[in-house]
């Protein structure tokens, strides 16, 4: 199974934290429908709801929650390695 691509896990670790589609588009600087377009989309991909969209407030289902844990878990890995075998970059 091919895994989601990388910025579709960015924008579903940033509106699962956020808790807020809004807040998650604002942080990545792009338009909120495209962070509920690709939420819908990763949804599909996997065949589960990661969230459920209450009036004006967005929540995390179970899978949802472990699965956000993990890719936060997955990204934080990824910034730390990049730090530490590039720490001469520009952040």
């Amino acid at each position: 199974m091919k895994r989601p691509r990388l910025n579709t896990l960015r924008t579903f670790e940033a509106a699962g934290r956020n808790l807020s589609f809004s807040l998650a588009a604002e942080e990545l600087n792009i338009s909120q429908a495209a962070v509920s377009q690709q939420m819908r989309q990763l949804e599909t991909y996997l065949n589960a709801p990661l969230f459920l969209r209450h009036h004006r407030r967005l929540s995390l289902t179970g899978t949802g929650k472990a699965y956000l844990d993990v890719v936060h878990e997955a990204l934080d890995r990824l910034d730390t390695i990049t730090d530490q075998l590039f720490p001469d970059r520009t952040h």
